[in-house]
């Protein structure tokens, strides 16, 4: 005979079982600082975030994305709150901290990696080879970088010696040097603040690539274009090591496809985002697109020199020959 105290009994276990089932269950959180408007969020992370939680259906744990700075905004702490278990992954800079990544400030040499799939091939490939220093408290799911850097301005700059004396917005310690380099006078300031101070004349351009000066309205200000590949940025999603030994073999499984997967899709929807960019400026009679000359490319290289043997000096001893040897295989692929 079922009681009133039997039944009881019944939906206590059930609610118990629930609780349990719920318990053992594990959101991830992704922190990620940029818009959720933003491409990246778009075309990369979601549908990265979509098919591990997919493929990882039967193994109760499943990745929250947090856009826009909801775990917290400011770049330079991202890796932080992933040590501190505010984030269980974060999408992360290296160049934001000066001195803390040297070995990334690779990347951002200029004359090295001339697109989004060069230089995200080339940091994967040589972080899963061991070559990469600076993140051995976390587990790294994928390493990639921009596109190439160049150079926007509010007025033509037709040649190197034209960079003389230019206010050119910056982004970090290698840029700084690099803009320097090129007897140009750099100004750190946010992605954010680049239009508005070119539009002002506080600063006559910036150095990034084609897709940021498009989301940023940088292009809409500084219509001049000069296309030389000064370095790629490179980005890391890093996850706290607690929260990834926590998890399933299959979870871990996954986790090391990401990388590739991450890099898959920033190669096919970054890359051609750049480039659509780019072609549309050479093609509107409103924008000037100059290509440097051989002489001018040569003339870059030796004005850079003493920046790649200060970043060659700091960083792990041979990486600057791997590097080298990890695109021109690429580029033979």
């Amino acid at each position: 005979m079922i009681t009133t105290k039997t039944i009881t009994g019944i939906a206590a276990g059930l609610a118990l079982g629930l609780s349990a089932s719920v318990a053992s269950a594990k959101d991830l959180a992704f922190a990620v600082f940029v818009p959720a408007a933003s491409p990246t969020i778009q075309k990369v992370y979601q549908p990265w975030v979509d098919w591990f939680n997919e493929e990882a259906a039967g193994e109760d744990v499943q990745i929250k994305l947090f856009p826009g700075g909801t775990l917290g905004r400011n770049p330079l702490t991202q890796a932080q709150m992933v040590a501190d278990g505010v984030a269980d992954l974060a999408l992360t800079v290296p160049a934001y901290t000066p001195g803390v990544y040297p070995d990334f400030d690779m990347f951002e040499l200029p004359g090295f990696a001339r697109n989004t799939s060069e230089g995200s091939r080339a940091a994967l490939e040589l972080h899963q080879e061991g070559y990469l220093t600076g993140y051995e408290d976390y587990y790294v799911v994928a390493i990639y970088t921009s596109g190439a850097y160049m150079i926007h301005t509010a007025d033509p700059v037709g040649s190197v010696a034209e960079l003389s004396g230019k206010k050119l917005r910056v982004a970090g310690q290698i840029q700084t040097a690099v803009a320097e380099a090129l007897d140009a006078v750099p100004q750190n300031m946010g992605a954010g603040e680049m239009a508005e101070n070119i539009d002002r004349g506080l600063i006559d351009g910036a150095m990034t690539d084609a897709s940021v000066a498009k989301t940023f309205r940088v292009s809409d200000v500084a219509t001049h274009h000069f296309d030389t590949s000064l370095g790629v940025l490179a980005f890391a999603i890093v996850m706290n090591k607690d929260s990834y030994e926590g998890l399933s073999d299959k979870a871990k499984e996954l986790l090391g496809q990401s990388g590739q997967f991450i890099v898959d899709r920033q190669i096919e929807t970054y890359g051609p985002a750049v480039e659509a960019n780019k072609e549309s400026w050479a093609e509107d009679d409103a924008h000037t697109f100059v290509t440097p000359t051989e002489a001018d490319e040569a003339l870059i290289a030796e004005k850079v020199r003493p920046v790649i043997d200060m970043v060659s000096e700091a960083a792990s001893p041979g990486l600057l020959d791997a590097y080298k040897a990890k695109l021109e295989d690429i580029r033979n692929r």
